[in-house]
């Protein structure tokens, strides 16, 4: 005789649902379906993506659709099938065969322990945590905070602020990060993917522009190069006003507090900030990255950012018929004696012919303690007197080298054959594309004028674009164009 009660309709039903809320309470993540602002998530997470970042304000649920998807990768997808969340885990790049590592790193172990262990895996907050409690899962290691499944995949929580010595050497089908750690950490993860064909995620509230100053802002700079062409990057943005859990009454005291202050943005919508504007807004890689292979004959410069401990940078440049300039090559190397750079600076030239050698006005015309000489008959006497690099200070002025090279950037942008006059940069410059996209202008870090822009550039990482400055404050003519009167100016020498 049967045990269910089929005479009996309404206890047929709670018994039923009994059932189901049993296998809801313990397969939670097989229920889970991600609110329709949130599906853009999992639709963008094709098998073309490498890295999917999920840049959500606070309380947009960019955390909880990290954990959904790092426990599906866990699992397989066949643990979905017949269940509703299997709409969403059919189409992500799962592999067939399941993987059998993944990492999850927080910024640091409270944080991994509190906020992505406890509350998203465990124990869940509005509902159950998205680690079942059923045959699936065979050990929870919690103090080496490592998960075993049935799948066997091994889910592994890690803290960024551990270093990168932890984070070397193993292989590693998917990593989740959560927040933006520093770029070192980023940059072993990506290493730790690379054998096996992995990807990662990132799950961010994008408070670190490209105008920080405290953290290489490596999530910008993937955004950048989506925007540049890169396809296999993908964005989603996940705002806190679409969040149906959070009432409406909390949403307007977020709009009041946020409302005109610089993270705005980032806090309510996940876009990124920027808290001073480019010095160069005009840059455009389609247009200014171009190869030329500029002429050894025409009229070459070389300028040079010296620095006692910090980064040295060279920048060389020729000029054509048409005073256009060509910047072909780079040279950045840090904490060297002046007798290195030199040496280094004359095989990076590989023998060329220069015919204006630039230094640094300022730090060029200082007079250094134990040699007791300028930093400009340094380079010049590096290998014996008159044996170094000819260079002249160049003329700069107060802010005439920066004047110049944002009227040689905009000549380039401006139509399509720009006016003159005009730079294009060869795309082996990395370096110095790197400083030219970053380069902005300071800003007041206290007082009334809290936050607003002043009128000259962040002092970070601009030795290149100070060699960029230098040379177009020259206004180089082409050889075939009359030429000022040289005056002190050294003739060409090879190197």
């Amino acid at each position: 005789m049967s045990k269910f009660p089929l005479d009996n309709p309404a206890l047929a039903t709670a018994v039923l649902d009994a059932v189901e809320k049993k296998n809801r309470d313990e397969s939670f993540i097989r229920y889970w379906e991600p609110f329709p602002y949130e599906l853009k998530v999992f639709e963008k997470f094709t098998d073309k993506i490498k890295i999917l970042v999920v840049a959500g304000g606070n309380r947009s649920g960019k955390t909880e659709v990290g954990a959904a998807l790092a426990t599906a990768f866990a699992e397989g997808k066949d643990y979905f099938q017949g269940y509703p969340a299997y709409s969403w885990v059919k189409d992500l790049p799962i592999p067939d065969k399941g993987i059998k590592n993944l990492w999850i790193v927080g910024l640091d172990y409270k944080v991994l322990q509190n906020v992505i262990w406890r509350e998203k895996l465990l124990n869940g907050g509005n509902h159950p945590g998205f680690l079942p409690k059923d045959d699936s899962i065979e050990n929870i290691r919690e103090a080496d905070k490592q998960i075993y499944f049935k799948s066997g995949c091994v889910i592994t929580g890690m803290s960024a602020d551990s270093g990168r010595e932890k984070f070397q050497s193993a292989s590693v089908p998917l990593i989740w990060l959560d927040e933006e750690c520093e770029a070192e950490i980023f940059d072993e993860c990506y290493q730790r993917t690379v054998d096996c064909g992995g990807r990662i995620v990132v799950t961010v509230t994008p408070l670190i522009d490209i105008n920080s100053g405290i953290k290489t802002p490596w999530i910008f700079n993937l955004w950048e190069d989506m925007k540049n062409g890169r396809d296999d990057i993908a964005f989603v943005h996940l705002s806190v006003l679409d969040n149906p859990i959070v009432p409406e009454g909390e949403k307007q005291k977020l709009l009041d507090k946020w409302k005109g202050h610089p993270e705005e943005r980032a806090r309510l919508f996940g876009e990124f900030v920027r808290r001073s504007g480019l010095v160069y807004p005009m840059w455009n890689r389609k247009v200014h990255i171009k190869r030329t292979n500029p002429s050894p004959d025409w009229y070459t410069v070389c300028s040079i950012d010296p620095a006692a401990t910090g980064p040295t940078a060279a920048l060389w440049g020729r000029v054509d018929n048409s005073n256009n300039i060509h910047l072909y090559k780079s040279y950045k190397e840090s904490n060297l004696p002046v007798s290195e750079h030199v040496k280094n600076i004359k095989l990076r030239n590989g023998g060329d012919k220069v015919d204006l050698w630039l230094i640094d006005p300022t730090w060029g015309s200082q007079r250094t303690a134990e040699a007791h000489k300028t930093g400009q008959q340094l380079y010049r006497d590096a290998e014996g007197p008159g044996r170094g690099l000819p260079v002249r200070l160049a003329e700069v002025g107060e802010d005439f080298g920066l004047l110049a090279s944002i009227e040689y950037m905009q000549g380039t942008a401006s139509g399509p054959e720009g006016r003159l006059p005009r730079v294009w940069v060869d795309p082996s410059l990395t370096d110095f594309i790197e400083e030219i996209e970053h380069y902005t202008w300071d800003f007041f870090q206290r007082g009334p004028l809290k936050g607003t822009a002043k009128d000259k550039p962040r002092k970070h990482n601009d030795h290149l674009c100070n060699c960029y400055q230098y040379m177009c404050a020259m206004k180089p003519k082409g050889r075939n164009t009359s030429r000022p009167d040289s005056g002190s100016m050294p003739t060409g020498s090879y190197f």
